[in-house]
């Protein structure tokens, strides 16, 4: 780092110039990756001298030259996430690497309109959308030159509009004996974009097997209203509860556990995100392993081939696999 007055300042494309004994025009061409026209030496140089100034191109400089920024959004919905939300970002950020962008996480506005002006100020790169964004947000920001990745769901789709989770949840609650089946979502202060995807899917799949009609409720994370939802469900023995997560679905045992209901023969229970925890509970709750980290991945190489730093032969499926992982309590 060099200094000004004694003060510490960060090298800038001057002074790597400087030090390779070229212009600055060259160290912009070469450390964008614009450097075919170079002799090998002269791109070694810029390189090494770099390196020596620990010099990163200026990100604000970069926006003022393309009409964009270098940033990648990782837009998520205004919601409550289980440890599998660190996993993707995780996945995204390793992903993007070779694209030199600086990789944000981001939540939904209150409103649509307020989460479209937000991202057309910011002109991102690219956004890797998480079920926030509608067919005509996406359209909007790709017209603004931001490449948008990642699929909402689409009630109107082929097939459950949740993916398959739902179908996946009552089949393995229906095999502990016929019961009443039920959706317990999270009751809380943040939006759930996805609990609403997940009832239709299974009210499509009672319908079909000409069962009760689905019940649909909301508990909190905390023993006293979960002791009075179960203790209302159970009134109609024996019941299956299709959780929102497995945090909803612990909630909803120790509950059962207080009640002194048995698992699964009186109230069986499924969760959903294969957590640490709910492997550690007993009984060990059964769960849908969603295998986030494999859809993030496949996010981050769609927006790798987008841009044109992956061939797009290279990029995996972009779906995501819905897993039984097998429990004690369904």
């Amino acid at each position: 780092m060099t200094t000004v007055e004694g003060a510490p300042r960060l090298p800038t494309s001057a002074d790597v110039a400087r030090l390779a004994g070229v212009s600055r025009t060259t160290v912009s061409h070469i450390l964008n990756g614009n450097d075919e026209r170079f002799p090998e030496a002269t791109r070694e140089r810029v390189l090494s001298a770099a390196e020596e100034l620990a010099y990163r191109p200026s990100p604000a400089a970069r926006s003022l030259a393309s009409g964009r920024g270098d940033t990648v959004v990782v837009l998520l919905p205004y919601s409550t996430f289980a440890h599998n939300l660190q996993d993707a970002v995780d996945e995204v950020v390793a992903g993007t690497q070779p694209l030199s962008g600086n990789v944000v996480v981001r939540f939904a506005s209150a409103t649509a309109q307020a989460t479209r002006e937000a991202l057309l100020s910011l002109r991102p790169l690219a956004i890797v959308d998480f079920g926030v964004l509608s067919a005509a947000d996406r359209m909007l920001l790709e017209g603004a030159g931001t490449v948008v990745t990642g699929a909402a769901g689409d009630p109107a789709a082929p097939g459950d509009p949740d993916g398959g989770i739902g179908r996946l949840q009552a089949q393995r609650l229906l095999e502990a004996g016929p019961r009443t089946l039920w959706y317990v979502g999270l009751s809380d202060q943040r939006g759930d974009p996805f609990s609403p995807m997940r009832v239709r899917a299974l009210q499509k799949f009672c319908r079909e097997r000409g069962l009760q009609a689905l019940k649909v409720a909301a508990v909190p994370l905390e023993l006293t209203g979960a002791i009075s939802l179960v203790s209302s469900m159970t009134r109609e023995e024996p019941v299956g509860i299709a959780a929102y997560n497995d945090e909803v679905a612990l909630a909803l045992l120790a509950a059962a556990r207080e009640l002194g209901l048995s698992v699964p023969s009186q109230l069986s229970v499924m969760g959903v995100d294969n957590t640490q925890l709910g492997q550690l509970w007993s009984p060990r709750l059964t769960t849908i392993d969603t295998d986030f980290r494999s859809y993030a991945e496949a996010l981050a190489a769609e927006l790798r081939v987008r841009l044109g730093a992956l061939p797009p032969e290279s990029a995996p499926p972009l779906r995501t696999h819905f897993t039984v992982v097998d429990g004690e309590t369904a």
